[in-house]
């Protein structure tokens, strides 16, 4: 009984620090009125539906990067890169309405193999609340006529991808991404997006190899056969990572959860985790962060016209249960060189 109480009095003595923090930001003068500009929102969304804002910091930093065409019924091998392929059989699309598509289709790929490019597409490394090490992902969307496609019944195409090292890391599995979003042309943030492990015949997966240069190694590929279009990664449960806890960060007023991403990553693991909005205390947060390993805490934030950035190295948190962070005006190019650092 005496255990509990000591835990129910440290809970409530940890959100009144964070309470304290948010009003101190406000009352320490860090807030200051713009006539007629966006920065004067200081209020929090209660929606589960993303703001503008963060979808057009979506748009503006996730880009695809492979971009091909071929005509349905003939089917066609696209090599985007040594690294990226797909092979894809005649008449192996259908409309929304289940009909073949035989006229020309465009496909298009975002492909993540850095922890920078998970960032700028809003994607975690996490299956349930679970951290994920990820070797890669990919999204493939295929359009004709305006719509968005999907593979015919009966039907299977072949993915074959590979990392820079040009090997299959061991215990890598497929995750599909399940989306809580209506699928569209555009890729829609996502709040509920998760990584589900495969257990389903719909993945199969296997290793493709070919020879290397005259002395070297086999160059090894995943290869994924498949049903499925958008979201996959190839990832493998991070569990060698030592005590993890709650922990939040708090930005000044002008920045809420209806204009600002926040993201922490590892720097032993292709691994980052979003901090989402904790609206009782006005900031970001999880309960799944390394706390003996050094991570790099990072704001994207868009308001008006205008990108910030902030960014903090921490070699271990420990007992840190809270940050404060000052994001500063940044070019997106300058946002993006930033990113592809960590």
């Amino acid at each position: 009984m005496v255990l509990k109480i000591s835990k129910y009095y440290l809970l409530a003595a940890f959100s009144l620090l964070l309470l304290v923090s948010c009003n101190k930001e406000i009352s320490d003068g860090n807030f200051t009125t713009y006539a007629g500009n966006d920065m004067n929102d200081t209020t929090w969304s209660y929606s589960t539906t993303p703001g503008l804002a963060l979808q057009r910091i979506s748009d503006s930093a996730s880009i695809y990067k492979y971009n091909d065409t071929l005509l349905g019924a003939n089917g066609k091998t696209i090599v985007f890169s040594d690294h990226f392929s797909l092979i894809l059989p005649p008449n192996a699309f259908v409309n929304g309405a289940g009909a073949p598509v035989s006229g020309t289709i465009n496909i298009r790929v975002i492909l993540l193999d850095e922890k920078s490019e998970f960032i700028r597409s809003i994607k975690a490394s996490l299956n349930n609340g679970n951290l994920l090490e990820s070797d890669l992902a990919f999204c493939i969307i295929a359009t004709a006529y305006g719509q968005e496609l999907s593979i015919a019944p009966g039907s299977n195409y072949i993915i074959r991808v590979g990392n820079k090292d040009n090997i299959v890391k061991q215990g890598m599995t497929v995750y599909k991404g399940d989306e809580s979003i209506v699928y569209t042309t555009q890729l829609l943030v996502d709040p509920l997006f998760n990584w589900n492990e495969n257990t389903t015949q719909d993945y199969q997966q296997s290793i493709f190899k070919q020879p290397g240069n005259s002395g070297s190694k086999e160059i090894e590929r995943y290869e994924i056969t498949t049903n499925k279009l958008r979201w996959i990664s190839l990832a493998r449960p991070l569990n060698n990572i030592g005590l993890q806890g709650k922990f939040n960060i708090i930005l000044p007023p002008n920045f809420t959860n209806k204009n600002t991403i926040a993201f922490i990553s590892t720097d032993d693991y292709n691994s980052v985790i979003q901090l989402k909005p904790e609206l009782a205390s006005r900031s970001f947060t999880a309960n799944n962060i390394p706390l003996q390993k050094k991570i790099h805490i990072v704001t994207i934030s868009l308001i008006g016209t205008q990108f910030y950035y902030s960014e903090q190295s921490i070699k271990a948190l420990n007992n840190t249960p809270v940050l404060s962070l000052k994001p500063q005006k940044k070019s997106l190019i300058g946002i993006i060189a930033d990113l592809k650092k960590l």
